[in-house]
């Protein structure tokens, strides 16, 4: 386990939902975050609420995780987390954003600021 839960993308991974479903081993949560995450075209399973972090050199990792475009980026680029990276405000950064919200957004310039 590295020794940030920040996700690439500025998730706190020790808040997850799908972190604490597998932290705490709990089957409701699992159930009912597979019912608010999963869509019809792709849902999910309560197996798939389960992750020990996208940072972490273990297993297991939320469903989306291996075709994340952002861990993938970060990854390769090495930077701690978005906010860390010379192209921040990329294409890749703002698609994400666009779904996930303002909140998300926030916290990487929070991040980004405080560099």
């Amino acid at each position: 386990m590295t020794k940030s839960m920040i996700a690439y993308c500025g998730i706190d991974c020790a808040a997850c939902q799908a972190h604490l479903a597998w932290k705490n081993d709990d089957d409701k949560l699992r159930e009912k975050q597979a019912g608010e995450w999963g869509s019809p075209n792709d849902p999910l399973t309560a197996a798939d609420i389960n992750c020990v972090g996208c940072k972490a050199d273990a297993e297991p990792k939320f469903k989306f995780s291996s075709t994340c475009s952002i861990r993938s980026c970060a990854s390769e680029r090495g930077v701690e987390t978005c906010a860390h990276c010379e192209d921040y405000g990329c294409d890749t950064l703002e698609e994400w954003l666009a779904q996930a919200g303002d909140e998300q957004r926030q916290k990487l310039e929070k991040m980004r600021a405080a560099l």
